[in-house]
Formats: C-alpha cells, structure tokens, sequence
C-alpha cells in the first residue's frame, strides 16, 4: 500500500510542476497596471449596457455570433488551461461607445504551451500572457498595428497614448474556455473604438 500512495504523491507534484511550466499556472496579479484592475472590475456593467445596445441595434447575423460565442459554461482552471495551447481561429467582436455590434472576419491566433498568445493576422494585433489572478485566467498583453514592433506589457509605459504613433495600448482580459475547441477572451474598455472587445476563439 505504502508504495502506490508514494507513487501518487509523485504523480501530483509532477503534474503541478507541468502545469506551472505551462506557465498558465503563472501568477500574474504583481504584474498588472492598477488602471488594468479597474478594467477588469468593470467587466460585468460594461457588458450589461454593451450587450443591451447590441441586442436593440443589431443585425440578426452579427447577434447569432455573439449569443453563440458568449454560450457555454466556463471549464475550471486546470482543465481550461490544458486545452489552450494550439493555433485557433479567432473572430473580433467590437461592442459600445459608437459601435452598437461589429463583427470582424476570422483571423489567426496562437496560445504557445508556455501561456503566450498572440493575434497573428488582421491590422489589429495582440501579443501577451495568459496566466492566473484570482483563480481566473487573465490576459495581459499589448495591442499594437500591424507592422510596429510590440513592447512586452511590462514594458509600457504608465501613461498610453492610444492617438500615438506607432499605436501602442494595453490589452487585458478574462479568458473563458467552454470545451477543447470554443474559447473566448473578454476585453472590458479598450482604449481604441469600442467598450468592449469579445475575441471568440475556435478550432
């Protein structure tokens, strides 16, 4: 009895060691910006007036997306987390300020095994880290243009200038994963266009 007890001990920490060098394990709550914090609290009231205005104003296409890709129960953590890695398809939905719903094509996105992410295509893209603050997956990253070269998250500066050139704004998020092949990130006020950003991922 002794050894298969010692065995599974073993078995245990050396899943949470791989989960930890995934890195979506990786605390992130030292490294995001206060005014960053104060986003994510906001999640909830940005997306009860964002979603009311899309359901009033709406076409029936771009609202079918939306309801599909906001279905389905959020996995926990360490299941969501197992899952992310690979390359997705990726479908920016923009909601509020002066956009009552847009619905973008699909573009490419990555998640490396390591929790970096990025946004590949489109003039728009992303690149950052996806870990864990308060038992939830975050997204910490920067959004940039096409083209530009992207500063790591850590490296922007206090104050960002969304009409600056190049175009350089922090990008965070909730990321929600509802199976092996549906996931979505949850971006409350972006700094550019819209109040807020839904990234719906698939494969």
């Amino acid at each position: 009895m002794p050894k298969p007890a010692r065995f599974s001990i073993g078995l245990i920490a050396a899943l949470l060691l791989a989960t930890k060098a995934m890195g979506f394990g990786t605390d992130l709550s030292g490294d995001i910006r206060p005014d960053d914090v104060a986003r994510l609290e906001q999640l909830d009231s940005v997306a009860g007036h964002s979603l009311r205005r899309a359901l009033a104003s709406g076409s029936a296409s771009d609202l079918q997306v939306l309801i599909e890709g906001l279905s389905g129960e959020a996995l926990p953590l360490g299941e969501a987390s197992s899952v992310l890695p690979g390359d997705w398809s990726c479908r920016m939905l923009k909601l509020g300020r002066d956009l009552a719903l847009v619905v973008y094509a699909p573009f490419t996105c990555r998640i490396d095994r390591d929790g970096g992410f990025a946004k590949l295509t489109g003039s728009q893209r992303s690149r950052g880290q996806i870990g864990v603050i308060n038992d939830r997956l975050v997204y910490l990253g920067t959004a940039y243009v096409a083209g530009d070269t992207a500063p790591d998250y850590a490296e922007l500066p206090e104050r960002v200038d969304p009409m600056a050139t190049p175009q350089v704004v922090p990008d965070v998020g909730i990321v929600e994963v509802t199976s092996p092949d549906r996931a979505r990130m949850l971006l409350p006020l972006p700094h550019l266009e819209s109040d807020l950003n839904i990234l719906l991922l698939s494969r």
